[in-house]
This record gives C-alpha cells, sequence and structure tokens, in this order.
C-alpha cells in the first residue's frame, strides 16, 4: 500500500496544456475515482501517474518517493485498462504470469500466486482456456487478476467496464469493491460513469479542462457541489437550474424571483450577495413533487419516461429554458400535454451565483442511519 502525492502537476503536448498544475493528495488505501465529461485530463492524469506520459511540470510522490523520472515497472503500480489488453495466443495462466515471468520469477514461485488469484476473481476453472474463449465479463477479471498478482502499491484503471454490457457492470462494480476491501491497497480509477463513482469511490475528483473543479464523498458531491457545473454533472438525470435574480434575504435565506415570474424561496446562507443580483437556483429531480407546496413551478408535460421504479415527467415551465426533469413515483396517470404543478422544498434548493459558485447551504448533510435493525 502507498500514498500518492500529486504537487503541482501539469501535462503539455506541443504548445497545448491539457493539465493545469493538478494538487492532490491521495490515502493510503483510499479508492479515488477520477470523473468528467471527455477530454477533461482524467485518462491524462492516470497515464502521467502510470509513467506512460511524461510530466511536463510538478512533482509526482508515490510511497513517499519522487517517481518524476522513473520508468512504469520502478513505480509499484499496476494497470488495468479499457481493452483488456491480454495476449490472445497465451491461456489465463500465461496472461496472469506473464509479468512475473519478466521479473525472472520461476514457475514454481508465481504458480501459488497465480493459482489463488484466479481463485479470488472466479476464474480458476479457466486456467486452460484462450481469451477468445472468455466472456467479455472473463476477460476483464483476467486483466484484473493479472495487476493483482503483481502486487502493486497502486493500482490504476482506466474505464475498465465501458466495454461490459449493463448487468455485467454492476456485478464488476461489486467484484471490485470486495476486491478493495480485502487487499485494501490504493486503487485510482477513471470512469465518466457517475453510477461507478459513486457507488465505488471513497473521494471522487472531478475534473473539467484539465483542472479539479471538487474532491470530495460521493456524499458530499451530491449535497454541497462547489459550484453549477459539478452540481449539474452528478446526477442523472441531472440537476434542474432555474435563472433569476435575488428579491429578498432574510434569515430564512434567500427569495429569489425567476425569470418566469415565480418567486421561490431557498434556504442558503446569503454571503456578500444583494437584492438584484443575478443567480441560479438548483434542483434535483428526485427533489420535485407533483403537488401544490412551498416553491411551485406550474408548466406543461412535454415528455414521461415510465421507468418501472420511478417515473421521470420533463416539464415545460417559462421558469427554464430547457424542460424541468422530475423523477415522480411509478405508474403515475400521466400524458403529454398535461398542465402540471411541481414544488420543491427549500431545504433541498441550491443557488449559485453570476460566476457559478455555490451558495453554503444551511442544512446539514443527512447522516447515515445507524443502530437500526432490518429484516431480510
Amino acid at each position: 500500500m502507498a500514498a500518492v502525492s500529486l504537487k503541482g502537476i501539469c501535462k503539455d503536448f506541443g504548445t497545448v496544456r491539457t493539465l493545469h498544475g493538478i494538487d492532490l493528495e491521495i490515502r493510503d488505501g483510499e479508492f479515488i475515482v477520477f470523473v468528467g465529461p471527455s477530454g477533461c485530463g482524467k485518462s491524462t492524469l492516470l497515464r502521467s501517474i502510470a509513467g506512460l506520459e511524461e510530466i511536463s511540470e510538478g512533482e509526482l510522490q508515490i510511497d513517499l518517493q519522487r517517481v518524476n523520472e522513473l520508468p512504469p515497472v520502478k513505480r509499484g503500480i499496476s494497470m488495468v485498462f479499457q481493452s483488456y489488453a491480454l495476449y490472445p495466443h497465451m491461456s489465463v495462466f500465461e496472461n496472469l504470469a506473464f509479468g512475473l515471468r519478466l521479473a525472472h520469477k520461476s514457475k514454481a514461485e508465481y504458480t501459488p500466486q497465480v493459482e489463488q488469484v484466479a481463485r479470488v476473481l472466479q476464474i480458476d476453472h479457466l486456467l486452460t482456456r484462450k481469451p477468445k474463449e472468455l466472456s467479455g465479463g472473463q476477460r476483464q477479471r483476467v486483466a484484473i487478476g493479472r495487476a493483482i498478482v503483481q502486487r502493486p502499491k497502486v493500482f490504476l484503471f482506466d474505464e475498465p467496464l465501458s466495454n461490459l454490457d449493463a448487468s455485467l457492470r454492476v456485478q464488476m462494480r461489486i467484484e471490485i469493491a470486495k476486491l478493495h476491501r480485502e487487499l485494501a491497497t490504493t486503487m485510482i480509477y477513471v470512469t465518466h460513469d457517475q453510477v461507478e463513482a459513486m457507488t465505488l469511490a471513497d473521494r471522487i475528483v472531478v475534473l473539467r479542462a484539465g483542472r479539479i473543479e471538487q474532491v470530495g464523498s460521493p456524499t458530499e458531491l451530491y449535497h454541497r457541489p462547489a459550484n453549477r457545473f459539478v452540481a449539474g454533472f452528478m446526477g442523472s438525470p441531472s440537476m434542474n437550474f432555474l435563472p433569476g435574480r435575488i428579491a429578498q434575504i432574510d434569515e430564512n435565506g434567500i427569495v429569489v424571483a425567476l425569470s418566469g415570474g415565480a418567486r421561490v424561496s431557498v434556504q442558503v446562507a446569503p454571503g456578500r450577495a444583494l437584492p438584484g443580483d443575478e443567480v441560479c437556483v438548483g434542483v434535483r429531480p428526485e427533489h420535485l413533487h407533483l403537488a401544490a407546496g412551498d416553491n411551485e413551478l406550474a408548466g406543461e408535460a412535454m415528455a414521461i419516461e415510465q421507468l418501472g421504479d420511478s417515473t421521470v415527467l420533463y416539464l415545460q415551465s417559462a421558469a427554464a429554458a430547457e424542460p424541468l426533469a422530475a423523477r415522480l413515483p411509478p405508474l403515475l396517470p400521466l400524458s403529454h400535454g398535461d398542465a402540471c404543478t411541481l414544488s420543491f422544498a427549500p431545504h433541498h434548493a441550491h443557488l449559485f451565483d453570476v460566476t457559478g459558485k455555490a451558495f453554503e447551504r444551511m442544512s446539514p448533510i443527512p447522516a447515515a442511519t445507524t443502530g437500526e435493525s432490518y429484516s431480510l
């Protein structure tokens, strides 16, 4: 196990800078996930840690040792690629053992190690097969196993599940989380899938245009996004945004006059805000309700998605340029063109200033429920 320290990491491709002074401390044994839109620099950052890309500026330390100049093989890392990168002419056993053979270990030394890893990943019955005889999930297990047998200080994962179908992705997420608990090794994981990030990470690093927007636990990023970009990126459907101006400030928060004429109350600390300032109210689809109440938003149903466990309603409202998404209970009797009124509680709303920075919310992050017993 090892901590990873990134200090002012920059990466240039010719005259184009793709990483802009990344500062990040990854704790020993932590599972950290890099997320962000395509082209944000998350894979470049991972490859820089791996030694596959040369760092242009800054210092990278693994286990308190500067590794900028060290080749990948001497950094104490193992990497799992998106494309599996298995040798087609080798058996599963030979693929798993390949790195150990390169390290000049004898077959007697590495055979027990390979067999143990195969048992952990439940591929011990596949050791004699070639990659072409395996399913996508089995190939990914082999790729992960090849990294595990190296016993690295740090595991690196570059979108390892993107080639799998939905059911296999869920299964492999569970397996990777289980491996992290059992191995207790530092893991750095790149994905564009928010579900993977939220379910696997101890902390998430949100990147945009080669810069870190926010670092925090999944709960922190969901309930306390630092800015409008993070708020909109985390969550599916994404957060709804309602532009307006501050109409009133009092001890209960801020009242915002929306562009459509409605007024809504948001429980946030005003800071230096003044009446008349341009702001944007944010509310997640799951916090909108199809009922009259606080902060009403009227409109017309543009689309209805029946998902079985829930209904997603898209409402065209004068309060926003884009249709509002609301995640509602299943089997609601809704049709295209219906007049609807949505509402949300003031403590569920977010507020962002004209630069996109979030106002401090008054409500605390909900605590996990503990001490309760359940019958399953």
